[in-house]
């Protein structure tokens, strides 16, 4: 009479092989969790850095009675919008903060992108101190946004 069944070896082999194949598609699976959240929070500070320009450039008040200018003041977790010459903390404007797993870093003076009224420009604009990076902590994914003179941007 011939026993019927798996042996030890067997089993383990297959749960090793089991175990891999797991591991292989959840890796795979988060990945683009953290590409997608590295892309949106891109277009979406890159659409709010235009519409501050915008904003400096049509005059925008913000219901207050005087037009000035716009800008972004940036912190590794969070970036502001703001309206004036400078960014002044404890003012009521509006705060945007990112995925925790997000960091914000940049060369810019001051850690702020001052646009003009009327034209628009970046004001006290500085060649090489124009980047913004964002990094994702978990993935090690970066994006470098850059802004020239005008206000354009690029992103890498």
């Amino acid at each position: 009479m011939k026993n019927q069944g798996f042996t030890l070896i067997e089993l383990t082999l297959v749960m090793g092989i089991i175990a891999i194949l797991i591991s292989f598609i959840t890796i795979n699976l988060l990945k683009p969790q953290t590409t997608a959240s590295t892309a949106s929070t891109v277009q979406i500070l890159g659409a709010d850095i235009k519409e501050q320009q915008i904003k400096a450039m049509s005059g925008d008040s913000d219901g207050e009675s005087s037009t000035d200018s716009q800008g972004i003041y940036f912190e590794s977790n969070r970036y502001t919008l703001f309206r004036g010459p400078n960014y002044t903390s404890g003012s009521h404007y509006f705060q945007v903060d990112m995925d925790q797993n997000l960091i914000l870093s940049n060369t810019i003076p001051s850690s702020q992108v001052v646009f003009m009224k009327r034209s628009g420009e970046v004001a006290n604009y500085t060649s090489g101190s124009d980047t913004i990076t964002l990094s994702h902590t978990q993935s090690g994914e970066q994006k470098v946004i850059t802004i020239n003179r005008y206000g354009s941007i690029t992103v890498n």
